[in-house]
């Protein structure tokens, strides 16, 4: 094998770490089923099953040992994640990042529908943060895999492997579909359907979303690899899905209409900001990449520890580019843009709307002054350390996988909640 398509010492270890809380979680519930409480049984419950099953009906929210947990977990995943991704040979450039998106505003909607009460009680706890990111996770290991077959079948690059990523993802929607409208459709919250939802408008805009991978064909979707072609698809699809069903909700269902102007700050001010880091780097960006170079990413065979100790003309010459070109990356701009827009959506729900926060960290940084303006301001923080960070940061030709991943979770701990936040703003929810 070579040995820069195996795996990292520290990626082996996330991976063994990872499969060894997985067999305590599932001990935990096993023995907790068949009625033999124990150590594990007790932690996985109390800590963190428990505070995702009552929420529907009590808001239990986080404590500090399942945040902890999450917090673990998630960086164990991302870690374990971009080894195997690449060694399988995935391609992981910036398209990943983008074929991604769509799943990141997936999360939100359905958040937003379990927060309606409209999903019924067995759905519903899949639906609760942080638990409604596994669910994502799984839809996207399961598009992957599906779209990574196509690729290394016996069709690749015909045009039978094109039509096959089309027909596999709208299965994919289909079968969302099918699962969420039921659910909706069966919800005690939703018997006297007629009076909460518009069924018609459900069903079409549902029926748009099962055929949006056909007509996306000729898109910009055709730039993505077969792989990454079924995981977009699958997404916008399983978003629209979701998205029938708010507004289903939102013909009917709202008392004192839709209010606007939260989406308008919300999106605006990180539009504005992402707008220019974009300008102030793209030229740089444009520059490398015009050399053969993508900003903070290193040719293929050059190890961080040769870039740092050597003195090439290239290095002088690439290097200052990647300083500023780096910003102009979507790896920067989303994560950028969502934590700014998490910031924003908090303070005007907690400051506007009456909401309360109910993460322990930022309700205990909304505390520090009694206003969830600290929190904002922490967001901005946030968004300026990520911009270092990615100016600073050099990554090997084979770790593109894990500085995607890395940008995907900053995206997934910033954009997914202030979309959910500015949804329920706009629909009252």
């Amino acid at each position: 094998m070579n040995p820069f398509e195996s795996l990292y010492d520290y990626e082996k270890w996330a991976i063994r770490i990872l499969l060894i809380t997985l067999l305590f979680f599932g001990f935990g519930i096993t023995t907790h089923f068949s009625g033999h409480e124990n150590l594990a049984s007790e932690v996985v419950y109390t800590y963190f099953l428990d505070s995702i099953l009552n929420e529907s009906t009590g808001d239990s929210g986080y404590n500090y040992v399942n945040t902890a947990g999450y917090g673990i977990g998630l960086a164990l995943f991302v870690v374990s994640l971009a080894g195997l991704l690449r060694v399988a040979g995935t391609d992981g450039s910036d398209a990943m990042l983008v074929a991604l998106i769509p799943w990141v505003l997936w999360a939100p909607f359905g958040e937003v529908i379990e927060d309606a009460g409209l999903f019924g009680a067995t759905m519903a706890p899949w639906f609760v943060s942080p638990g409604v990111h596994f669910q994502t996770a799984a839809w996207v290991v399961a598009s992957g895999f599906l779209g990574y077959r196509i690729s290394v079948g016996p069709y690749h690059g015909t045009e039978k492997a094109t039509r096959s990523t089309r027909h596999v993802s709208a299965l994919i929607i289909a079968a969302q579909a099918l699962i969420y409208c039921s659910s909706v459709l069966e919800s005690n919250s939703t018997n006297g359907v007629g009076n909460a939802l518009d069924l018609e408008v459900m069903a079409i805009i549902s029926i748009f979303g099962i055929t949006s991978p056909y007509w996306l064909a000729g898109s910009h979707a055709d730039r993505f690899d077969y792989t990454q072609r079924v995981v977009y698809a699958a997404g916008v699809g399983g978003s629209i899905v979701l998205f029938s069903i708010l507004s289903a909700y939102a013909v009917v269902g709202i008392e004192g209409g839709i209010t606007v102007w939260p989406l308008a700050i919300v999106f605006g001010v990180p539009y504005v900001v992402c707008l220019g880091l974009y300008s102030y780097g793209k030229e740089d960006a444009l520059k490398s990449i015009e050399m053969g170079f993508i900003p903070g990413v290193l040719p293929p065979g050059v190890t961080e520890g040769d870039y740092l100790s050597s003195d090439t003309p290239m290095k002088r010459e690439v290097a200052p580019l990647w300083k500023r070109g780096v910003l102009a990356s979507p790896a920067v701009l989303l994560p950028v843009g969502g934590q700014i827009g998490d910031g924003i959506a908090t303070w005007i729900g907690i400051d506007y709307f009456g909401y309360t926060e109910k993460h322990v960290i930022s309700a205990m940084v909304t505390g520090v002054l009694d206003t969830s303006v600290t929190f904002t301001v922490l967001k901005i923080g946030i968004a300026g350390v990520i911009c270092w960070f990615y100016s600073q940061a050099v990554f090997e030709h084979r770790q593109q996988h894990l500085r995607i991943l890395i940008a995907l979770c900053l995206m997934v701990v910033g954009l997914a909640p202030a979309l959910r936040n500015v949804f329920r703003l706009t629909l009252g929810v």
